[in-house]
């Protein structure tokens, strides 16, 4: 037996930091998220749009595009925290590291690249360590050619670019004088000008050809500003009595050079964080189309254009986002076919798209995710979406959107935005789930009737029978943590207590982020009080009738189990056996034992005693019996409930079931299955079984610290089947793993493999058994 695993779903935000994204003319955007660097194909259609390349050892700081004369993209660039910078070339379809650049003392926070001629290529990368290294790749080969020392200056963002006539290579560098200081080099780079304006650090520049002579660069600061300034060839002109726009002048490879200002836009109100001059490549006609995009934290988007030939610079266009979440954009790109896009504070794509009868730009359709570490991931239980909870305060809803005949995953609802970071969730029905945060208080929310309805329409699945009741949606109130419910016919709008009200919405369509933000939140059913600390694991029964949880704990009696029925959400037990954290918790699959496993490294088995929702301690571990010397980090149930495994840090897995005698140890008529699966140097933190057995035995997914995900088969011994790489799988500590429930009519060759970690991605894999 053999299986293998094929991408369905990745969802992931980019890092929050300026030029951390790039789109070129082919329509393919890449980003960094967390230490990968991600290419998203905006033109897939039924599959999933997103490649990742796991390579660099830190969080990424910047990618760009390196863009050929003819505005043709096969490569591109990258810089990391982790002291280094890499080229990336596409080879036999497939994105490779060709040149990796090292040498800084520090994290490398700024990079550019410009084509010199042939496959020659100069790349600048900035760090903290106060130097720009300028590397040269000459025929294949890539060396560092100097070293720019700015004594003590610090490179806040660079531009490189050709010199119209002498074709050679000139250097912007926005360093934290408020400065941008002009660089040239035959030899050896040396400072030319420094173009002095701007009063706040300069944090985005694009330069453009204006014609053969004359280059115009676009600088955005902090000052809220925004300066263009054009350079070209100087010539000597004949003394005028008219208003004289001051000139500068500097000496670049033989030629004298002038500077002008030609213009300050003025139309942020707050810092500017990107500028992009409109790709000539991507227009058709012949003559040049003069337009800028700009980006701040002010929460818009403008393109400018000139009123007219050689006039004043206008907003033509002007976007943003809406509702108190966001802080803002940090950058901004143009796209093929009348796009652009904008990268927000919550790490989230914004895309507008001109639509062609009404000429109005309309947000689209965009792949996005999490933005912080992803604790948990759990099933609807019919499988029909997923549900995920992080440590970006959100709980996210993801499904298969059913469109042109094809399935293609998207995030259709975010049902809760919190003031604490997440750390486990539980699903109690299709339409209500339990989550807990850093508090003691455990919140349950269900499905209102806005988000049945478009969930109906977006994935063609019915949640619900029959018409639901209850509220239309939910809102935050000003300075609150609970969701509000907003019932039909009640107006948000002259809700005082409500800064970003709810307005229903029909979607046929998953929703944009502006709809994720404000319109797709959860009314707060229930919060539960009983725990002494941060709670941390929760776990649903699946009869739907209980809600097990556990905090954070360092005495036995904060480790206890709570037992919470679902009926009227009462605390009817408290279950005392571990000393330490509670580190996860699962029912088995007939709901009539509770499995717990902890930081004191021991697991317990509790029974519901018959008739009743109570349980007793049927077994559990102790120093003696073990196995397990490390934390045992997860836990899962086989899908007929007759084993259950435990995984731990010491890399171990063990497979235990009940015997038919009895010990008279802790253990009592349980037993370890087999021989345990030992690891060496690596920490299990994520288990799951597949829902249905296998030829060779029970099909189990491991996930490890170090980010990547391991198909086991158990039977009379461990058999490795497959491995999923840092690429494929995670970069991070894998946090959960958990297979889609099986459904009478699916094939018992074909499942579907969720996971999340903490290098904010969410994952879905299908897994075909051959």
């Amino acid at each position: 037996m053999s299986v293998s695993m094929e991408q369905v779903y990745t969802s992931v935000a980019c890092n929050r930091i300026p030029e951390i994204v790039d789109w070129n003319k082919d329509g393919f955007i890449c980003f960094g998220a967390s230490n990968a660097v991600v290419v998203y194909d905006t033109n897939a259609k039924g599959k999933d749009p997103l490649t990742v390349l796991s390579h660099h050892r830190g969080k990424v700081n910047s990618v760009k595009w390196l863009t050929n004369k003819d505005g043709s993209s096969s490569e591109f660039i990258s810089c990391s925290a982790d002291k280094t910078a890499a080229i990336w070339s596409l080879e036999d379809g497939k994105w490779k590291v060709t040149s990796l650049l090292t040498g800084h003392g520090d994290g490398v926070t700024c990079i550019h690249g410009v084509y010199t001629g042939d496959n020659n290529l100069v790349v600048y990368t900035g760090c903290i360590d106060s130097n720009i290294r300028v590397w040269e790749r000459n025929k294949g080969t890539t060396t560092l050619k100097q070293v720019i020392n700015l004594h003590s200056g610090l490179c806040l963002t660079l531009h490189a670019h050709l010199l119209p006539t002498v074709n050679k290579p000139v250097l912007f560098c926005a360093l934290d004088d408020h400065k941008i200081h002009v660089f040239v080099g035959d030899e050896e780079y040396h400072r030319v000008h420094m173009l002095v304006g701007h009063e706040d650090w300069v944090r985005g520049m694009d330069v453009m050809d204006v014609d053969n002579r004359t280059i115009m660069l676009a600088s955005a600061s902090q000052d809220t500003y925004i300066r263009l300034w054009r350079i070209q060839q100087y010539q000597v002109q004949h003394q005028t009595n008219g208003i004289k726009v001051e000139e500068k002048l500097f000496q670049a490879y033989g030629t004298v050079w002038s500077v002008k200002l030609d213009a300050v836009l003025a139309g942020h109100e707050g810092w500017v964080y990107g500028v992009q001059w409109y790709p000539s490549s991507f227009n058709e006609v012949s003559k040049p189309i003069y337009r800028l995009l700009s980006s701040s934290l002010d929460k818009t988007l403008i393109v400018w254009e000139p009123e007219s030939e050689g006039g004043a610079w206008v907003e033509s266009v002007r976007v943003g986002e809406v509702g108190g979440n966001g802080l803002g954009f940090y950058g901004s790109r143009f796209g093929p076919n009348n796009r652009f896009m904008g990268h927000g504070y919550n790490g989230s794509f914004h895309i507008w798209t001109l639509n062609k009868e009404s000429r109005q730009w309309q947000p689209t359709v965009v792949s996005g995710g999490h933005f912080g570490a992803v604790e948990d991931v759990r099933w609807e239980p019919r499988g029909r979406y997923l549900a995920s909870a992080a440590l970006d305060q959100t709980t996210r809803v993801h499904a298969p959107w059913l469109t042109n005949g094809a399935e293609q995953w998207h995030e259709v609802a975010r049902p809760q935005v919190h003031g604490y970071d997440m750390a486990s969730l539980a699903m109690v029905s299709p339409t209500t789930f339990a989550s807990a945060a850093e508090e003691k208080v455990i919140r349950v929310f269900r499905a209102p009737h806005n988000f049945v309805q478009n969930f109906q329409n977006i994935t063609g699945c019915a949640l619900a029978d029959g018409d639901v009741g209850g509220p239309e949606g939910a809102s935050v109130p000003s300075l609150g943590l609970s969701n509000k419910a907003v019932f039909s016919g009640q107006d948000g709008a002259n809700d005082e207590e409500n800064d970003g009200y709810f307005v229903p919405v029909e979607l046929h369509e998953p929703p944009t982020e502006e709809t994720l933000m404000q319109n797709t939140l959860w009314p707060e059913l229930q919060k539960l009080y009983g725990h002494g600390y941060e709670v941390f694991a929760l776990a649903a029964s699946a009869d739907a009738a209980l809600l097990a949880s556990a905090c954070k704990a360092t005495t036995a009696e904060h480790a206890a189990v709570l037992i919470w029925e679902t009926t009227n959400w009462q605390q009817i037990q408290k279950l005392v056996s571990h000393q330490l954290t509670v580190t996860q918790l699962a029912f088995s699959p007939d709901s009539q034992q509770l499995l717990s496993v902890s930081r004191d490294r021991r697991w317990t088995l509790f029974q519901r005693q018959p008739g009743t929702n109570t349980f007793e301690i049927a077994a559990s571990t102790d120093k003696k019996n073990g196995v397990h010397a490390r934390i045992i980090w997860c836990c899962a149930w086989a899908h007929d409930g007759a084993v259950f495994a435990t995984g731990s840090r010491d890399g171990k897995v063990c497979v235990w079931s009940k015997t038919e005698w009895t010990s008279d140890t802790s253990l009592k008529d349980y037993s370890i299955v087999g021989k345990p699966l030992e690891l060496a140097n690596t920490s299990v933190t994520a288990l799951d079984f597949a829902p249905c057995a296998t030829p060779d035995g029970r099909l189990l997914a491991t996930g490890f610290e170090s980010g990547r995900i391991r198909i086991y088969t158990f039977g009379e011994d461990w058999k490795l089947l497959h491995e999923l790489d840092n690429s494929a799988a995670h970069h991070l500590t894998v946090k959960r793993l958990t297979f889609k429930p099986k459904v009478a009519e699916e094939e018992d060759n074909t499942m579907l493999l969720a996971s999340c970690g903490s290098d904010n991605f969410v994952r879905v894999h299908r897994l075909i058994i051959l």
